[in-house]
């Protein structure tokens, strides 16, 4: 097991960056969410459905990660504490584990 870096070790994230980056893909997945929602039944439009579905989750997900900022616990790993790349958080900004953690998750 990794252990965690302390601060003066770590090095900074832009947290008002990835507070602003979170907040515009928020915004965006709620949008998408308004304009299919009406349509997005599983016997009536299948793919919007399922596209609505997608959105919400990672609406959850943002909305975590908006929390984790808030809580000062972003860019940590959720499962064993340590620091996430800051590379996978410029990929996926609302990551909430390190890719060994989330691959042990995905493999089931």
């Amino acid at each position: 097991m990794a252990i965690p870096l302390s601060d003066d070790v770590r090095p900074a994230l832009d947290l008002e960056g990835a507070r602003r980056d979170l907040e515009a893909r928020l915004q965006a997945h709620l949008d998408v969410i308004a304009d299919l929602a009406p349509h997005a039944l599983p016997t009536i439009d299948p793919v919007a459905y399922q596209t609505v579905t997608t959105n919400r989750q990672t609406v959850s997900a943002i909305t975590a990660a908006l929390n984790r900022l808030d809580a000062g616990t972003y860019g940590v790993c959720i499962r064993c504490g340590t620091e996430i790349p800051p590379a996978r958080l410029e990929a996926v900004p609302h990551a909430a584990a390190c890719v060994p953690c989330q691959s042990r998750v995905d493999a089931g």
